[in-house]
């Protein structure tokens, strides 16, 4: 099926605003590999973010357990970790 000029013109726009927007995905798609959109690669980085953590508060409470004076520094980082991924909308929907 041949497409018109149109269409074409058309499917070239909608090319040139993938790659600006998204090289990644563009370039996979080029090579017939395509890898995951911007928007779902974005939830990587905040699942990380909320693993540290997490990591970060079962740290400060073995610390607290343990006497340890370093535990209230571990437990504020594991707070701003925490803000900064639920801020950066790691529960709302993504982004366009």
């Amino acid at each position: 099926m041949e497409l018109g000029p149109d269409d074409e013109r058309a499917l070239a726009e909608l090319e040139a605003r993938t790659s600006a927007e998204d090289p990644w995905f563009a370039l996979g798609l080029r090579a017939g590999e395509p890898c995951p959109p911007a928007e779902y690669r974005r939830h990587r980085k905040h699942r990380l973010r909320l693993l540290l953590a997490l990591a970060a508060a079962a740290l400060a409470i073995t610390a607290f357990l343990a006497g340890s004076p370093c535990g209230g520094m571990i437990a504020a980082l594991g707070a701003v970790l925490a803000l900064v991924t639920i801020r950066d909308g790691f529960f709302g929907p993504p982004s366009a």
